[in-house]
């Protein structure tokens, strides 16, 4: 199949980034000038343009008549696309597991090696949240019963999602950081999907309990400052997690990045 017009454009001008020769602040021509240089129609032109700005390779400005600007590269640049990418239907949940063993695990060893008191206070507030929630849940006290009703899923993968952000944060590596929050989407759904999985009202609790007990695990060897031991922490339970569930070809897949 014959590549398509946009993305020839869109591959050449990455690669004038690539070698240098577009550098940041560089103006690229206007769009008459485009279609002139690539033979290509204006809505080819917008459409190879649409795409560098939401991949954060060119900024372009609605009505200036000079020609997009090549932005300087940051980290947040990677955010957009790998979003995009890990939340297409065809990426595999085996995919997207290993991603997070891998990430999260050097997350976890960078955390506990630089991680200062506020980081560490952060992190065991999130997990208190996991464990508040798996109490809740339990119905447990006369506090529960008058609470408001809560979408548990769905309050359990923000949880989630607030507790992997803030180990993240303390590893002190934006672009970990920027890449686990990209997939933080397709990531916490997976994890969604597995505790309303569950059969029943008390399976879905124990599961609950389960994550939440997991989340003080890893906060507490974080803060022991064992860097080793919070990656093997983190890779195990996020497999446990999900292991029950798994293919044997996922299970072989994936015991070899765990511990």
């Amino acid at each position: 199949m014959s590549e398509s017009a946009y993305r020839r454009i869109i591959r050449h001008l990455e690669g004038e980034v690539e070698a240098g020769r577009l550098r940041p602040g560089d103006r690229l021509p206007g769009e008459r000038r485009l279609m002139q240089t690539y033979e290509v129609s204006r809505s080819t032109v917008r459409e190879a343009l649409r795409v560098l700005d939401a991949t954060g390779v060119i900024e372009t400005r609605h009505g200036d008549p000079r020609g997009a600007v090549i932005r300087p590269f940051a980290a947040e640049s990677l955010e957009r696309p790998l979003r995009r990418f890990t939340e297409q239907p065809g990426v595999e949940r085996l995919e997207l597991l290993q991603f997070r063993l891998v990430l999260e695990g050097q997350v976890a060893l960078l955390a506990t090696a630089r991680g200062d008191q506020q980081d560490l206070s952060r992190i065991a507030r999130a997990a208190e949240g996991l464990g508040e929630l798996a109490r809740l849940d339990g119905g447990d006290g006369p506090e529960d019963a008058a609470a408001a009703p809560i979408d548990l899923a769905a309050e359990f993968g923000r949880r989630l999602r607030d507790f992997h952000a803030a180990v993240r944060r303390a590893s002190g590596n934006h672009l970990l950081r920027i890449s686990g929050e990209a997939a933080d989407g397709a990531l916490t759904d997976i994890a969604r999907r597995r505790l309303s999985d569950e059969p029943d009202d008390l399976a879905r609790r124990q599961r609950l309990a389960r994550s939440a007990a997991d989340a003080a695990t890893l906060a507490a060897v974080i803060a022991a400052g064992d860097p080793a031991a919070a990656r093997r922490t983190a890779t195990e339970n996020i497999y446990r997690y999900y292991r029950d569930r798994l293919t044997e070809s996922e299970r072989t897949a994936l015991e070899p990045l765990v511990g």
